[in-house]
């Protein structure tokens, strides 16, 4: 089989987790994902198709080979994003950027050492959950009514998103409330102080009801 290019590799993660979130991905996810032309993405998912690592039904669908090589990187990159915040106090952000070089040069039994001493977290600092293990899905912000809510994950981890996150507490596990909405903004409280969200940003953010 065609060596996996670490481009390729990033486009198998991008599926996956649009799976894990979406239940399906699309041509037209990807190019939003890695900001590139449809012909790029086009000769991509044609390379991984040949090495029958993706299938096309109904959308894009990792095939079970895929879906074991997504699982390793996605455990080994979330796992060490824990290791850089939890351990080493690194920002959130920082540790996500770090973690895209980590997450190709773990051996396994590395990774089991990490985990371990991690204490085998559920999920990474940004609420994504390490493979093999399950956490129950909400709502995005953007479409909560007035009331309580609990932060369980945001969504995509990109650099603006998480800064903007950071800036309204909206971290894993924080309880918020929807206080009011228009049609382009979420007016939330976070621990007694007030944000204003815009529509893009709150569909970053999933929330349960508690």
């Amino acid at each position: 089989m065609e060596e996996l290019s670490e481009p390729l590799e990033n486009y198998i993660k991008e599926i996956y987790e649009l799976e894990e979130i979406k239940g399906k991905a699309k041509v037209t996810d990807l190019i939003d994902a890695f900001h590139v032309s449809p012909g790029t993405i086009s000769k991509a998912i044609s390379r991984l198709e040949k090495m029958s690592l993706i299938e096309r039904k109904n959308g894009l669908k990792l095939t079970p080979e895929g879906r074991r090589i997504a699982e390793r990187l996605i455990r080994s990159h979330r796992l060490s994003e824990r290791l850089l915040t939890d351990m080493l106090g690194l920002d959130w952000i920082r540790s996500h950027e770090i973690a895209h070089k980590l997450e190709h040069i773990w051996p396994d039994d590395v990774l089991e050492v990490i985990d371990s001493k991690l204490d085998k977290p559920s999920t990474c600092p940004h609420g994504h959950p390490i493979p093999g293990r399950k956490v129950d899905l909400g709502i995005l912000l953007s479409e909560a009514g007035k009331g309580k809510y609990k932060v369980i994950m945001i969504v995509r981890e990109e650099e603006w998103i998480l800064r903007e996150a950071e800036r309204a507490s909206l971290f894993p596990g924080k309880e918020i409330e929807v206080i009011d909405r228009d049609e382009d903004k979420v007016h939330i409280r976070v621990t007694d102080k007030e944000y204003v969200l815009s529509i893009p940003m709150a569909k970053e953010v999933m929330v349960s009801d508690r």
